[in-house]
């Protein structure tokens, strides 16, 4: 059998008349898993700091007080996020 035929593993494993040892349905499954699959795996992405996020909120805050929502407030509110980012350091 070749190492890309995944058609005759997909029917074997679907087969209801066949039977199978767990030890060679867990290989099948991880063999035809890795055939079908192995190229769409892909790195967690990265979490942003808590630093990032302050300072991301705080540029939102600022972009809603330019659009006129909420002047004083959102601007205030931007202004002690951004002094609680910078004393993160």
């Amino acid at each position: 059998m070749d190492k890309r035929d995944t058609m005759v593993e997909s029917i074997a494993l679907s087969s209801p008349n066949g039977r199978m040892s767990r030890r060679a349905r867990r290989a099948a499954q991880k063999r035809l898993a890795e055939e079908l699959f192995g190229n769409m795996r892909r790195a967690a992405p990265v979490q942003p700091t808590e630093r990032e996020v302050l300072l991301r909120r705080a540029a939102q805050l600022r972009e809603l007080a330019a659009r006129g929502m909420g002047v004083k407030k959102h601007i205030k509110e931007a202004i002690g996020l951004e002094k609680e980012a910078a004393n993160m350091k």
